[in-house]
């Protein structure tokens, strides 16, 4: 399974990318901004993309509804990643078409645990 990560800062880029590995996933790109997520999503084979919610260019949230409506993406498993604690941020992210949502600071094993239980069925 193919996983796109999108945050802007280095080392959680990182931490995730440590946790898709652990799940036994591929890393397709890890990129730092919204719009390159996006352009990402529609020029390369992803089955699952773990999105910060904010990101210069776009937000993770903003990049989900697009993805929602992009013919071919509907089917693309949402992770989002806040360090947002507010009560209104999983409807938010919900209403946005997300499968699922962590909140920072969380552990490598919850991360692994949303990968696996989100992933695409046969992939």
């Amino acid at each position: 399974m193919n996983v796109l990560i999108a945050d802007d800062d280095a080392d959680l880029r990182e931490l995730v990318s440590i946790a898709v590995l652990k799940a036994g996933f591929t890393v397709t790109a890890a990129v730092g901004t919204g719009t390159d997520a996006w352009a990402m999503l529609q020029n390369s084979a992803v089955d699952l993309a773990v999105l910060d919610i904010s990101m210069p260019g776009m937000t993770g949230l903003e990049v989900t509804r697009l993805a929602r409506a992009e013919p071919g993406l509907e089917q693309l498993a949402v992770l989002i990643i806040t360090a947002d604690g507010s009560v209104t941020i999983g409807a938010e992210a919900e209403a946005a078409g997300a499968n699922g949502l962590l909140t920072k600071p969380f552990q490598v094993r919850e991360l692994v645990r949303l990968l696996r239980e989100h992933a695409p069925a046969g992939r």
